[in-house]
């Protein structure tokens, strides 16, 4: 059984203590400067000291978060948001339930994922951080996550931008590649694709996109591979959960952004592992390539109360070879890429949730291609083919896109407003005479 040291139980108390005073100490300023920078101070803490959340949330921080987001000081409201989330409070969806965009990996395939989505902003008229309450992706899908929920990039730009990340990063030599293999166990050069991360993407961390109102939640995929079998996901966030809260998945919005992508895009082979911290990072997709299920799984502890409304999930292309029954017995090579293609099989999530989920809540849209085009491939007149893949298959998917546009478009009821009103009132004058302050 383990016990608590004496300095251990010293420390905690001292860092509970001081949680209690920068509570305390936002609760009592009456200047709005001050006030703004005790909250920052808190977010600073609450990163540092995760674990003392609970006695924050004790100390009735939530409530006053709230009254203070009320005001009109711009840089107040983003540090309140920032603090809000850190302590894991969540805003009620923009729409009539909860509405979740996953993406598959794949590389520049996730050009198909990308055609997806601009036939449903063209159907719903509206940009795709504010068709979705939710986020996630993997490796390729966790850019795409990133430039449309938090950059908030047009979809034009985005396809322009994703065309020249795959020409500038997979450019190599094949006798150059080979040697770096060898040596790094990484064809490509992955200090390349982390400086073009940091350029694009800069310092900012995970939780601070909070501090825009416009933008969704938003997740990234890695797998952590030093921690012995089974191998563990690990969800990069832009938000935390309530205390008491626990999500399946082991994860953190402390992280920088480039450091997310950088992890969750590691794909053995192509690029070397990523370390953070103690642990060793490798590609979402070899564990989790179609991110739907888990992304349900956050949505549900974020929004306990509240049903699905849409799930939208993108794979970036399929390709089934062709089927040979000759052969008696395997060889080596054959029975590890079995093994890993069933380990990064996306189309049994799909099964499972399609079977699961209420009727018109869920649509998975992943073209078969006529050929198998590799996730590095960079050559404009194969990725023209491969759009070309693409459009046809939404062309014969365009009842199920209709449908889809349609249920992201269903808005709130009056009722819902009023109620969500009353809870919001309710949670700002938490301990305080409430019908007073209405």
């Amino acid at each position: 059984m383990f016990c608590a040291l004496p300095s251990q139980i010293i420390a905690r108390v001292s860092m509970d203590n001081r949680t209690r005073a920068l509570v305390q100490g936002i609760q009592k300023a009456t200047d709005m400067n001050i006030h703004t920078s005790r909250v920052e101070e808190l977010s600073l803490h609450l990163l540092e000291y995760p674990e003392t959340r609970g006695v924050a949330v004790k100390e009735r921080v939530i409530p006053c978060l709230l009254r203070l987001r009320q005001t009109r000081d711009p840089r107040l409201q983003a540090a309140v948001r920032e603090a809000l989330a850190l302590v894991g409070y969540t805003d009620p969806v923009k729409g009539q339930g909860i509405r979740i965009l996953a993406i598959d990996g794949g590389g520049t395939r996730g050009l198909v994922a990308l055609q997806t989505l601009h036939k449903l902003q063209t159907l719903t008229g509206k940009p795709i951080y504010q068709l979705f309450d939710y986020i996630c992706g993997v490796s390729t899908g966790a850019i795409l996550a990133f430039m449309l929920g938090v950059f908030q990039i047009p979809l034009d730009d985005c396809e322009e931008l994703y065309r020249k990340l795959g020409s500038d990063v997979f450019k190599q030599n094949v006798i150059v590649g080979t040697v770096k293999m060898g040596w790094s166990h990484a064809f490509y050069d992955s200090q390349i694709w982390e400086n073009i991360l940091k350029e694009r993407m800069g310092e900012g961390l995970m939780v601070e996109t909070a501090r825009d109102p416009k933008c969704p939640k938003v997740s990234a995929v890695s797998t952590i591979v030093n921690r012995g079998l089974p191998l563990k996901a690990y969800v990069f966030r832009n938000y935390s959960m309530l205390p008491g809260v626990r999500s399946h998945y082991i994860g953190d919005c402390k992280h920088k952004m480039w450091q997310a992508i950088r992890a969750s895009s590691a794909a053995p082979g192509y690029f070397q592992e990523y370390t953070l911290g103690k642990d060793l990072h490798q590609d979402g997709g070899l564990l989790i390539n179609n991110p739907t299920a888990l992304a349900i799984h956050e949505c549900k502890l974020l929004w306990p109360n509240t049903p699905v409304q849409c799930v939208v999930s993108l794979g970036t292309g399929r390709y089934e070879t062709g089927n040979k029954n000759n052969t008696t017995s395997t060889s080596l090579k054959a029975k590890i890429t079995n093994v890993i293609s069933s380990a990064t099989d996306t189309e049994e999530v799909h099964i499972m949730l399609d079977a699961l989920l209420p009727p018109n809540t869920y649509f998975r849209f992943n073209p078969y291609m006529s050929e198998d085009i590799p996730l590095d491939e960079s050559r404009p007149e194969r990725l023209t083919f491969l759009q070309e893949e693409g459009t046809r298959y939404l062309e014969r998917n365009e009842a199920k896109l209709n449908k889809a546009a349609s249920v992201l478009a269903l808005e709130k009821s009056a009722i819902q407003r009023l109620a969500e009103w009353c809870k919001l009132k309710a949670d700002m004058y938490e301990g305080l005479p409430f019908i007073s302050k209405l």
